[in-house]
């Protein structure tokens, strides 16, 4: 194997997001912001911190809305943190 198709490889994987740490530190920013923020600066805040494209932000925050942690009002285009998100949250120390 060429040694640049090797480093790309590396480097994609080291940039590879860590689901654990995205969705924890999704939840929290969402706190942070009152509890509600839109899709499209929560897309960025993501794809800044846990280098999650549209693919993975999409499954992170579908996952999100499936574990009851947030959901999702279509009118204004906001992802909301649930009662059982901020409890998530408070049992973690956050």
């Amino acid at each position: 194997m060429p040694a640049t198709l090797s480093t790309r490889r590396v480097r994609r994987e080291a940039m590879t997001t860590d689901i654990d740490a995205a969705r924890q530190g999704l939840l929290k920013f969402i706190a942070k912001k009152g509890g509600s923020i839109p899709i499209r600066d929560l897309h960025t805040h993501s794809l800044v911190f846990y280098q999650a494209g549209h693919q993975a932000f999409s499954q992170l925050m579908e996952g999100l809305v499936a574990d009851e942690y947030v959901t999702f009002d279509d009118g204004d285009g906001a992802f909301r943190l649930t009662d059982k998100g901020r409890a998530l949250l408070e049992n973690q120390g956050s």
